[in-house]
C-alpha cells in the first residue's frame, strides 16, 4: 500500500513539474519578426525605426525576437568601391535629378520624426555583402540590431565610406565587438552562405523589394508602412491573433526600379 502511495506521489510530482515547465515554455515564447533589408535603403532605416517604436509602445521588448535577413539592392556593384549616392541614383538607376531632390527632401522630413538625420549629399553607395556578413556575425552576440543601426547611421548621416575595411572597423568598435574576429571574417568568406540563404529565401517568398517583414512565419508587412500598421500586426501576434497580411507595397525600394 505504501509503495502504491509513493509511486502515486512520484507520478503526481512529475506531472506537476511537466505542467510547470510547459507553462514556463509558453511564457518564454516570443513573437518572431524576420526583416529583409539593405543598409543602403532609406526606407529600410525608416522601417527599422517603425518596428522598434511599435515594440516599445506595446512594451513587448522581452516578448519579441527580431532577426535581420540579408537583401542586396545592387549585388553587382563593385566590391571595395563607392559612389556618391546622388550620383549613383542618377547614373546607375537613371533617376531624374528633380526626382532625386524631391525624394531626398521627403525622406529627410520623414527621418527627423524617427531621429534619423538623412544626409544624402554625404552618403556613399557601396556593395553591402561584407556588411551583411558582419551583421550575421553580430547576431551570435545579440548585437545585430545595434550593428545594423550603426552601419545605417554611418552611411546615411556620417557619410562614412563603408567600402573601406578601416571604416567598417570604426563602426564595429563603436558597437563593442571584437576587431580581430571581425578582421578574420572579412578576410574569409565566413557568413557568405548565410547571406546567400537569406536572399534565396526572399526569392522563395516572392520578396521583390525591402523592407519586408515576416511575423511568426505567416503575417507580412511590405514596405515602411504607417506606424499603426506595425502596432496592429505585432499586437495581434502577441495575442496569437491572425490578421490579414498587409501586402500594399508602399515605402519600398526595388532592385533596378524606382523607390515608391
Amino acid at each position: 500500500m505504501k509503495t502504491g502511495i509513493v509511486i502515486f506521489m512520484m507520478l503526481l510530482s512529475f506531472t506537476l513539474l511537466a505542467q510547470s515547465n510547459a507553462k514556463k515554455e509558453m511564457k518564454e515564447e516570443k513573437v518572431k519578426i524576420e526583416i529583409w533589408s539593405d543598409v543602403v535603403c532609406p526606407f529600410c532605416f525608416l522601417g527599422k525605426k517603425k518596428v522598434e517604436q511599435a515594440i516599445s509602445k506595446l512594451n513587448a521588448k522581452d516578448k519579441v525576437e527580431v532577426i535581420w535577413r540579408s537583401f542586396q539592392l545592387d549585388p553587382d556593384f563593385s566590391q571595395k568601391e563607392s559612389l556618391p549616392s546622388i550620383q549613383y541614383l542618377s547614373e546607375r538607376k537613371r533617376y531624374p535629378i528633380e526626382q532625386i531632390e524631391s525624394m531626398c527632401i521627403q525622406l529627410g522630413t520623414q527621418g527627423k520624426s524617427y531621429g534619423i538625420d538623412f544626409d544624402f549629399d554625404k552618403s556613399l553607395t557601396f556593395n553591402t555583402l561584407d556588411v551583411h556578413r558582419l551583421i550575421h556575425w553580430a547576431q551570435s552576440f545579440g548585437l545585430s540590431s545595434e550593428l545594423k543601426e550603426a552601419f545605417m547611421v554611418a552611411h546615411f548621416s556620417e557619410g562614412l565610406d563603408l567600402s573601406k575595411e578601416a571604416n567598417l572597423y570604426t563602426v564595429i568598435k563603436k558597437v563593442g565587438l571584437n576587431l580581430d574576429d571581425a578582421k578574420d571574417i572579412l578576410q574569409s568568406d565566413t557568413y557568405s552562405k548565410s547571406v546567400e540563404e537569406d536572399i534565396n529565401k526572399s526569392k522563395s517568398l516572392g520578396i521583390r523589394g525591402v523592407p519586408f517583414f515576416l511575423i511568426n512565419g505567416k503575417t507580412t508587412i511590405s514596405g515602411a508602412q504607417a506606424d499603426q500598421t506595425f502596432e496592429n500586426v505585432i499586437a495581434a501576434a502577441l495575442k496569437d491573433l491572425k490578421p490579414e497580411p498587409v501586402t500594399t507595397s508602399k515605402g519600398v525600394c526595388v532592385p533596378n526600379e524606382d523607390c515608391k
